[in-house]
């Protein structure tokens, strides 16, 4: 399984991260799953994911959180 969906289903369970194109707009996740998410992520990659950069925007699906991951040095 995919690293970043494995953190996804660590943070809520049952939901299709593979195929949402927007997790926000698609109820899929919510501002507190966001705050979970970069916590989980700075945590496994042992990266600092800057407070301008946790907007939906950067962390809408997995091609964007493997994105944001890619700026910090860390490739999936």
């Amino acid at each position: 399984m995919d690293d970043v969906i494995a953190i996804l289903n660590e943070i809520r369970q049952g939901q299709d991260f593979a195929g949402a194109e927007n997790f926000f707009e698609q109820g899929v996740l919510d501002s507190l799953d966001l705050t979970a998410l970069v916590a989980a992520l700075e945590s496994r990659y042992d990266v600092f994911v800057d407070v301008d950069e946790i907007v939906a925007d950067n962390f809408r699906n997995v091609a964007s959180i493997k994105a944001i991951l890619a700026k910090h040095g860390v490739i999936l």
